[in-house]
């Protein structure tokens, strides 16, 4: 048992957690903004009565910080990580996107009103041995059952601080699940960066965790923007 607890406290301290990047940030060779790479998928899970319950988050880490996580893990004969281990480190993370600051990297409104969400649930990790990448995905509940109606339900995802940069890619970026026929979404991804402003957000260092307003105003255009209407 104690030696259980031992190599999780160890995991813990090797994994790398959303909100600072600290450890992880040490190993980059650039200094350069943003450090962790997510490839995402959107769902927004409806209810029989074709309200809105909640969302789902899927997000595919890059190689490199895929690898530096699952540093000190020893996997099973066949690659796989064992589960205990995967569900430390899906624990740790969790905890860590709640902090205020960061929230999930999402925020939720209707008709322009902001939306209240729940405590996560259902959330889990995933390695993809072919290409050594770990997968988090998990539910955000809304307080109560949502019949969007004439007003839009919007979603955005974006890191306020700029060391997270999200891609969601095709047509198949937003899932409407058992959603209502008339449904229909849109999606507008972050807009392009003129030159100088590509060298100001490179030109941050890893321990720089609060941006200046000029830089939080640019940080802003990088936010994936969903908008779904019934």
């Amino acid at each position: 048992m104690v030696k259980l607890v031992s190599e999780g406290v160890k995991h813990i301290r090797k994994a790398v957690w959303f909100v600072s990047f600290v450890f992880f940030t040490t190993m980059q060779t650039a200094n350069a903004h943003p450090h962790v790479w997510i490839d995402g998928h959107l769902a927004l899970l409806f209810n029989p009565q074709g309200q809105v319950t909640a969302l789902r988050h899927t997000w595919k880490f890059d190689e490199l910080f895929s690898a530096f996580s699952l540093q000190g893990i020893t996997r099973e004969k066949n690659g796989v990580i064992p589960a205990a281990e995967l569900k430390t480190l899906t624990d740790q993370w969790m905890l860590n996107l709640a902090d205020p600051a960061s929230h999930f990297f999402t925020t939720v409104s209707h008709g322009g009103q902001a939306i209240t969400l729940q405590k996560p649930v259902q959330a889990q990790s995933n390695l993809d041995t072919q290409t050594n990448q770990l997968t988090l995905s998990f539910e955000l509940p809304l307080n109560e059952p949502l019949a969007l109606s004439k007003l839009s339900l919007e979603v955005d995802v974006n890191d306020p601080g700029y060391f997270v940069a999200f891609d969601y890619k095709g047509s198949q970026v937003l899932t409407l699940s058992d959603a209502p026929a008339a449904c229909r979404f849109s999606h507008m991804p972050p807009r392009a960066l003129d030159s100088k402003s590509q060298r100001q957000l490179g030109a941050l260092t890893p321990d720089q965790k609060e941006l200046p307003e000029h830089l939080r105003q640019l940080v802003r255009q990088l936010s994936h923007q969903f908008k779904v209407t019934c």
